[in-house]
């Protein structure tokens, strides 16, 4: 690893998009999948907990901070493979099953809105639906992310892992266990290292005009966030109750009447009412206690309790 690249009490809130939390008491940056491996195999062989952080979105750090080791997962690598057998998304707003397929391998600490346009630059599409969306390839498949009517996992193909023995495997989209905002990850402590994709040699300009029109209609929601903070209500729930969506947003916005509710410097943005931002100087506690407000509020007026979205990281006694 070096000894000179690990750094003590590292402040997390520098490594997040929300600009929440303490201090790692280790923190490590690994440049590529290698360093990855080497970095967690060493610290679990001195039983030091290890933590991953990719574009540090969708987290909320404890205000403690996190112990053991936290890496940050900076690798950037990716290898375009042709490939003749076809893949088709049924539910694509526009049909690209006519285009030949192509199989991306990329590195889980690339960016996904650099693999994005560095795959535009070589006539390949397929990850338009995610512009705008902040973080990691590998958050990508952790949280099996939505764009619009898209998932994420509907392009993967294979996912390469590190297990909690140390082992590396490589296994199909099929035993990822996806669904909505999860993946099985969440509850068996891999980690990702690569991941292969499943895209398409296509029309360049037109998945240029959505990912521009992503963007657009992405660009009010608000910076110094961690992103949705819950997940949206089921189909079933929104006919159940009524409503004409199934986004939390409105729900907090037109039924709780919680727009501008702050508590400390974290506050219901305005302008997208499922995200809570850091005004200036919010702390993880103010931030959980808007967010349980808005909890308590959703039970007692409409009777749900409402599914996190974020992934919450270190000690929370409050």
């Amino acid at each position: 690893m070096g000894s000179e690249r690990v750094k003590l009490d590292e402040p997390l809130s520098s490594h997040t998009t929300l600009r929440i939390g303490g201090p790692a008491d280790l923190f490590y940056e690994a440049h590529n999948s290698g360093e990855l491996i080497k970095a967690v195999r060493l610290a679990r062989s001195f039983e030091v907990p290890v933590t991953i952080i990719g574009g540090g979105s969708n987290v909320l750090v404890s205000d403690v901070g996190v112990r053991g080791l936290v890496v940050k997962n900076c690798g950037g690598e990716m290898e375009i493979r042709e490939r003749t057998m076809r893949y088709d998304f049924s539910d694509l707003d526009y049909d690209e099953s006519e285009y030949p397929d192509v199989e991306v391998a990329i590195d889980s600490g690339v960016s996904l809105q650099a693999a994005m346009f560095n795959l535009f630059e070589h006539d390949i599409t397929g990850l338009q639906w995610y512009a705008r969306i902040p973080g990691t390839v590998g958050g990508a498949v952790f949280n099996n992310i939505h764009g619009g009517n898209h998932v994420f996992s509907e392009i993967v193909k294979d996912v390469v892992l590190l297990t909690k023995h140390g082992d590396v495997i490589k296994i199909p989209a099929k035993s990822m266990r996806f669904e909505y905002d999860t993946s099985r990850i969440h509850q068996s402590g891999e980690i990702v290292l690569e991941v292969v994709l499943n895209l398409k040699k296509g029309n360049v300009e037109k998945a240029r005009a959505v990912a521009d029109e992503w963007r657009r209609r992405k660009s009010s929601q608000p910076f110094n966030s961690a992103g949705c903070v819950f997940k949206n209500i089921s189909e079933k729930d929104r006919e159940i109750l009524g409503y004409p969506t199934t986004a939390t947003g409105y729900i907090v916005e037109h039924i709780l009447n919680m727009t501008g509710y702050k508590v400390g410097g974290a506050m219901i943005s305005p302008n997208h009412h499922n995200f809570i931002v850091n005004t200036g100087g919010a702390t993880a506690k103010d931030y959980l206690a808007v967010r349980d407000e808005i909890v308590k509020r959703a039970k007692e007026t409409i009777g749900m309790e409402l599914e996190d979205e974020i992934i919450r990281m270190g000690e929370f006694n409050y």
